[in-house]
């Protein structure tokens, strides 16, 4: 688990679902080109026999069982396409390590004294097997670490034999911290990149040169170059070229911030201060930076001073983790589409195409920030540019349309809405997935490095995203079929009466319990997770992670119930409202009377939400994440027990009352955390935010459960 905390193992994992998506696009493009006739052919024929006489859902049912074949065909070949490319890569992670120790000339093995000193240091950072220490040739001037796993070495230039002892042993170090993280043979992936990714790439542009010219018989190039499919499909590849460059630069860069880190990690500083700081200073281009494997100097200095690792997230990183998530939920859900016609997996097409972008957000943003976040204490503001270019970079992703190749222009099923609701509550995710890290950075929730703790906070990441894009997928559906006049309609499908709406309230009540254990348990800190290798810091020197972060002065923590009084005010002021008025339409109407609950107990929640930002602005995003379920959850039992001894079903009844208005809540905290993150963090004393918010959570709560029953049908009905 602990893998994945690290920047670089995040990152790694962004790689390797570039050149998934890669591959699996060139797949496609071949089927189009190779087998599209066939493809079509089917269609056609599958259309022309389908029954028109029966009901819609017997001919649509014929019309999967009929393409099924063909349909699932084109998704192997693009499953083909990844397997080739990851194939490819991963014979790089092989072939590419052998040919630098080529390169680097003959070799001779170091003296006894500086393998027993690898031996010591691999030692002290809990390597297993000892890397074996060599020097490289006389042309030889970077050091480098390569090998297959149980036969590493680090090869040195012979000039280190002349630096002083403190900078050849901040090398070795810094060499060993490199084996010490587990990755020597994962970074060839960034180099195998270009050797899989371009070939796999231009083989779909030649097989398409290679038909004209069997059709035509001619040069092919003009016919070719002059339809628009061929310029889609390269704008397309090289963005996704693009992507792979700079995720393998951040893979490069952060792995050597992380091993300078780890080789000080509780030792002095000033061998490696003194290394770095002594080379000569050169001036280099935008475009040298760009394509620099390593950091400037001037980075790794200012890293290396700092007491944790560099996991805060970049606007790059945003933008890079949008576009690929965005692209992978669209191609994914495309692709599973392809796959399950004709099964019974059909319906969940579109989740996994979430559950495969939620987790890339989780790791690649959530993580991250969770991991900054409490480095600072909680102490940094909200990553508002972050979120922004977030959310713009989803838009563009959803753009892109890898599956729509030569075809985009014609729109898509969802049109614009997607482009306007996956961006707007992948927003409202990750505003709320920096709330609950900096509620749990205030509150002390967690033990430090714990399986549990960080699983926790993994799962409530994923809980998070899965939920927003879920439920924006179900959003874009609803309004491209009735357009957006019927937004009431769309509110209620894509919460209350959504089809996810149970594992929404799941994900929901998920996090809402990590956020009250973190409110009720102020003793712990869950620190950002323990590197293997982590040595204690001595006096003096660079210190590594606290094992607990220790309340500052006058700032010890107290289990606050503030919030938790909030919500039980709402739920009590709700129930009261609604059993002393019965609307006239409920009385003798059991499903009217049963939709009132429901939103009854969702205006509970919605009320503690609006209160504690009132009061408290983007600070009470934390609270609330807790608060609010728990309000619509006190309030939907006794409305559900009040007819308990009616039901038919009493507990499939309970079911629908805790399922229905916690979906319903989950969508109005995605939406509201987007304008609740442009808001200050108001400091109000907690005896007087604890009475003004009681009295306004009463108010409101009261005022609205009223408006609801005297609004007619306008929330029960759909138009």
């Amino acid at each position: 688990m602990s893998g994945l905390f690290s920047p670089t193992r995040a990152r790694y994992l962004l790689l390797v679902a570039v050149l998934l998506l890669a591959g699996a696009f060139a797949g496609q493009i071949m089927h189009n080109v190779l087998l599209g006739s066939s493809w079509g052919a089917a269609m056609s024929r599958c259309l022309g026999e389908a029954p028109t006489a029966g009901t819609p859902a017997e001919f649509s049912d014929y019309l999967q069982n009929c393409t099924g074949p063909a349909e699932q065909r084109r998704a192997l070949v693009s499953l083909a396409g990844a397997s080739v490319v990851m194939a490819l890569g991963v014979a790089c992670l092989w072939v590419l390590p052998l040919r630098l120790l080529r390169r680097a000339g003959p070799m001779s093995v170091a003296s006894a004294q500086w393998q027993e000193h690898a031996a010591s240091v691999a030692a002290e950072m809990r390597v297993k097997r000892v890397p074996e220490v060599m020097w490289g040739s006389a042309w030889l001037n970077q050091p480098f670490t390569a090998g297959r796993p149980g036969r590493i070495r680090i090869v040195l230039p012979l000039g280190v034999r002349a630096l002083p002892p403190a900078q050849a042993d901040a090398i070795l170090r810094h060499e060993v911290a490199h084996v010490a993280a587990g990755d020597v043979t994962l970074v060839w992936l960034t180099r195998g990149v270009w050797w899989a990714l371009p070939p796999v790439l231009l083989v779909p542009a030649a097989g398409i040169v290679l038909q004209v010219w069997l059709q035509t018989r001619r040069n092919p190039l003009v016919p070719t170059f002059s339809h628009g499919f061929l310029w889609e499909y390269a704008l397309r590849a090289g963005l996704l070229l693009a992507v792979a460059a700079l995720v393998s630069q951040l893979v490069l860069r952060s792995r050597e911030h992380e091993a300078d880190l780890r080789s000080v990690r509780g030792r002095p500083t000033a061998g490696l201060e003194a290394l770095l700081a002594g080379q000569p200073p050169r001036t280099r281009t935008w475009l040298q930076r760009g394509l620099a494997n390593h950091p400037a100097t001037e980075s790794r200095l200012a890293v290396l001073r700092r007491a944790h690792l560099p996991l805060r997230v970049s606007l790059l990183d945003a933008a890079v983790i949008g576009l690929l998530s965005a692209m992978a939920m669209d191609a994914v859900t495309n692709m599973a589409e392809t796959g399950f016609t004709g099964t019974p997996l059909i319906p969940y097409a579109r989740l996994t195409g979430a559950l495969v972008a939620g987790s890339l957000l989780a790791v690649g943003w959530g993580v991250a920030v969770w991991r900054g976040i409490l480095a600072d204490r909680a102490a940094a503001p909200l990553p508002r540019l972050a979120l922004l270019v977030l959310g713009i970079s989803m838009a563009a992703g959803l753009l892109v349309q890898l599956e729509r190749t030569g075809t985009a222009a014609r729109g898509s099923l969802f049109g614009w809405s997607l482009v306007g609701t996956v961006p707007l509550l992948t927003l409202g995710a990750g505003t709320l997935s920096v709330a609950l890290a900096r509620l749990w950075g205030w509150r002390r929730g967690g033990p430090h490095g714990s399986s549990w703790g960080w699983g926790a906070a993994v799962g409530a990441n994923v809980a998070l995203f899965v939920g927003a894009l879920r439920i924006g997928q179900d959003g874009a559906l609803f309004f491209a079929a009735p357009g957006w006049s019927h937004v009431i309609d769309v509110i209620e499908l894509s919460g209350l009466y959504s089809v996810s709406a149970a594992s929404t309230a799941l994900g929901l009540g998920g996090v809402a319990l990590l956020a009250l254990r973190s409110a009720l348990r102020p003793d712990h800190a869950i620190g950002p997770p323990a590197l293997p290798g982590q040595m204690p810091a001595l006096p003096g020197q660079m210190p590594g992670l606290p094992g607990r972060i220790p309340a500052l002065p006058g700032q010890e923590q107290r289990i606050n119930l503030y919030a938790v009084t909030l919500g039980g005010v709402a739920a009590a002021a709700a129930v009261a409202t609604r059993w002393a008025v019965e609307p006239p339409l409920a009385r003798h109407n059991a499903v009217y009377s049963t939709q009132f609950d429901w939103w009854t107990a969702v205006c509970a929640g919605l009320v503690c939400l609006v209160v504690l930002l009132t009061l408290h602005g983007a600070g009470g995003l934390g609270d609330a994440l807790y608060a609010a379920p728990l309000a619509t959850i006190l309030a939907a039992g006794p409305l559900w027990a009040r007819h308990a001894t009616s039901w038919h079903h009493p507990w499939g009844a309970a079911e629908h009352y805790a399922i229905g208005p916690l979906a319903q809540l989950a969508l109005f905290l995605l939406v509201l955390a987007v304008p609740a993150a442009l808001l200050p963090t108001y400091r109000i004393r907690q005896r007087r935010a604890t009475l003004l918010g009681a009295l306004l959570t009463a108010a409101l709560t009261t005022a609205a459960v009223l408006a609801l029953l005297h609004s007619g049908t306008g929330l029960l009905e759909l138009t």
